[in-house]
């Protein structure tokens, strides 16, 4: 597939998922006396609008170099939070209720309960590492164009040295989430309810854990992918500065000429 078609295919899963992040944002903004909890989860989905927006600008060319598996995995990182979003609009409903001026409003601020708040913790940290996955993904991909705007080798290996950092330091962090997520499913299967949660909450709370971890073992498994295409960017971009370097190394010698319409005076002494 031709880098159009990819950039594409990406935008048409970005499009519909930025404007699941912003009902969402809508819905939060709408919840007066909302627990600090939904404060912070509203700013990560500020966070992942910016992400999102980004994705869009990257170039045809740019996803071409990055490849069709990348893209694949990027879109299925997007509908992940996409869907995520929906779910949780979907809880909200239970969790509020329509005041008289009809606005949104917590049902019981004092009654967010293990499993409520487990759920949003568990949002907000799925929105995150979504947002370092797809700010990687960005970044990665302008690479390609940066390297060759670079005209010294030493500037080039710093630039690929930092991208590589911080891909590798999101895949320690996803590492790190994916084992704390993997803890918290089963501390929620035998978690004892707090007074005015039910079975449908903790029911919830270990649904959206699973989504996180889903969402970490991709993102892993997509930046891992982010890694190696650096790599394989880096050992490109340092062969070519070679070969230029080579090639006009050779032409600072003996006797060269371009178009020339005038007389060529070869006496040399």
């Amino acid at each position: 597939m031709d880098g159009l078609s990819i950039a594409a295919g990406v935008v048409g899963i970005a499009v519909p998922a930025l404007h699941c992040v912003r009902l969402l944002v809508d819905d939060l903004k709408d919840i007066v006396n909302a627990p600090d909890a939904i404060k912070l989860l509203k700013d990560n989905l500020l966070s992942i609008d910016n992400s999102l927006t980004s994705l869009q600008i990257i170039s045809g060319p740019e996803w071409e170099s990055l490849g069709e598996s990348i893209a694949d995995q990027t879109k299925s990182a997007m509908e992940l939070c996409s869907n995520s979003c929906d779910r949780f609009r979907t809880v909200l409903v239970r969790w509020t209720r329509h005041s008289s001026d009809g606005k949104l409003s917590w049902q019981d601020r004092a009654m967010v309960g293990f499993f409520k708040q487990g759920q949003i913790k568990s949002m907000s940290k799925q929105l995150q590492n979504c947002k370092i996955t797809l700010t990687s993904v960005v970044s990665i991909a302008t690479l390609h164009s940066s390297l060759n705007q670079t005209h010294t080798a030493e500037d080039m290996t710093q630039m690929i040295s930092t991208k590589e950092t911080e891909v590798a330091n999101a895949i320690e962090v996803t590492h790190k989430q994916l084992a704390e997520v993997n803890a918290k499913l089963g501390a929620l299967q035998l978690a004892r309810q707090d007074e005015g949660e039910t079975e449908a909450d903790r029911a919830s709370a270990i649904s959206q854990a699973a989504v996180e971890q889903t969402a970490l073992d991709a993102s892993g498994k997509l930046l891992q992918e982010l890694l190696e295409k650096t790599k394989t960017t880096a050992a490109n971009a340092m062969r070519n500065q070679g070969e230029t370097r080579n090639i006009f190394g050779n032409l600072g010698k003996g006797f060269m000429i371009g178009n020339n319409s005038g007389a060529i005076n070869s006496n040399f002494s």
